[in-house]
């Protein structure tokens, strides 16, 4: 499951960067104006017009021959895509600059938010901060000083979205202004999430990253639905031992292995093929949408407590779905899982777009114009 930090930010800042002024010459502008009583430095700025074109540039409708690092024809071309809850079709420029704004807004809202809190961040956050800024500069150094990248802003960037970590926990968290309860957090358990207990068949050979043939996934198919008539026939239907997944597992891994033509020199390994764990939404967006979701329809079909035969394309999953309640308490789930994050992280984000788009924008076109998107390097 995605932390708030990388939710919260990958949605809001759309990217892993954010540039400086560092490389730049003296007399561009340091900021772009204020959004509230919000500084946008120049950085920011930046930051969120890369991201933004590299957005767009994944929904260009491109010539034959450009490509996503064109960025005269991502400028030119036809971009359409969803921007919040607003199906918008634009040239690229266009869309580059919406998503810009959007982005510059969410950034003041944490700001102003945070301080209207009073709220200061806990020594382990702003090391975890000095960690990833230390990583990202050195995976990304060179490309991060082409595109005039300072190790500053990507620290401020990454405090950025500390700070909306910590909001979270302070609005809906135990102790906070709106704290979630008991009885929204087992609503939300029975009705948006999936318990889902599991055992992997894999149809991939992952030593030569090569495809079961049809005539290995027949004999994998099989031995998928063995594994399922063996686990169907648990004394108990509300829950399956973990005993029984793991037993269930080193039977039938093993031997989907050798179909494959591969061995597994260590027993023990089947065993990361079992599995019981809590899907969130955003877990199980991953597998499908509302029109057809590839993991939660099969096990819809089947039936609750019900043992099935998935098939995921890399794997077929020998899976059903349960009631977490008969084995843990909510106060155990919240615990385990992070359940405040899937919860109210995107209502929490939203809340910031809404509350960044109503402040007052004081912001100088004049110093947006010099950091034009036309100036992105996309090739160190």
């Amino acid at each position: 499951m995605r932390s708030i930090k990388t939710k919260l930010l990958s949605l809001g800042m759309a990217g892993s960067m954010l540039l400086t002024l560092a490389g730049c010459n003296l007399s561009t502008p340091s900021s772009v104006g204020t959004i509230g009583d919000v500084e946008i430095p120049a950085g920011v700025y930046l930051l969120a017009q890369y991201n933004a074109y590299n957005t767009a540039s994944g929904l260009a409708d491109l010539a034959t021959g450009e490509t996503a690092n064109d960025v005269k024809a991502v400028l030119k071309a036809e971009c359409t895509g969803t921007i919040g809850d607003e199906e918008v079709t634009a040239t690229g420029a266009e869309y580059i600059e919406k998503l810009t704004m959007r982005a510059i807004e969410y950034y003041a809202a944490v700001e102003t938010k945070f301080a209207e809190l009073g709220a200061t961040l806990e020594d382990a956050a702003t090391s975890e901060v000095a960690d990833n800024a230390d990583s990202m500069w050195e995976s990304n150094g060179d490309l991060y000083e082409a595109n005039g990248i300072g190790k500053t802003s990507l620290t401020s960037y990454l405090t950025n979205a500390q700070k909306a970590s910590t909001i979270l926990q302070l609005v809906y968290g135990p102790d906070g202004t709106e704290p979630v309860s008991d009885e929204e957090y087992t609503d939300f358990v029975n009705n948006s999430c999936y318990y889902i207990e599991s055992v992997e068949i894999p149809l991939v050979d992952y030593n030569t990253y090569t495809m079961a043939d049809d005539d290995q996934k027949a004999q994998l198919q099989a031995l998928a639905e063995q594994c399922r008539d063996e686990l169907s026939q648990e004394a108990d239907s509300a829950t399956t031992s973990s005993s029984a997944l793991y037993e269930a597992a080193s039977t039938y891994v093993p031997q989907a292995m050798e179909v494959m033509g591969a061995t597994m020199e260590d027993a023990t390994q089947a065993l990361y093929y079992a599995s019981s764990r809590l899907y969130t939404p955003d877990d199980l967006s991953t597998y499908g949408d509302d029109e057809y979701n590839n993991l939660t329809d099969p096990l819809d079909e089947a039936g609750m407590n019900q043992w099935t035969v998935v098939d995921l394309g890399t794997m077929l999953l020998v899976a059903r779905r349960i009631d977490p309640f008969k084995t843990y308490t909510i106060a155990q789930l919240t615990s385990m899982y992070d359940l405040l994050t899937a919860m109210k992280s995107e209502e929490l984000m939203n809340e910031f777009y809404a509350d960044g788009a109503a402040l007052p924008h004081a912001l100088n076109e004049g110093a947006m114009k010099t950091y034009s998107a036309s100036k992105i390097k996309k090739n160190v």
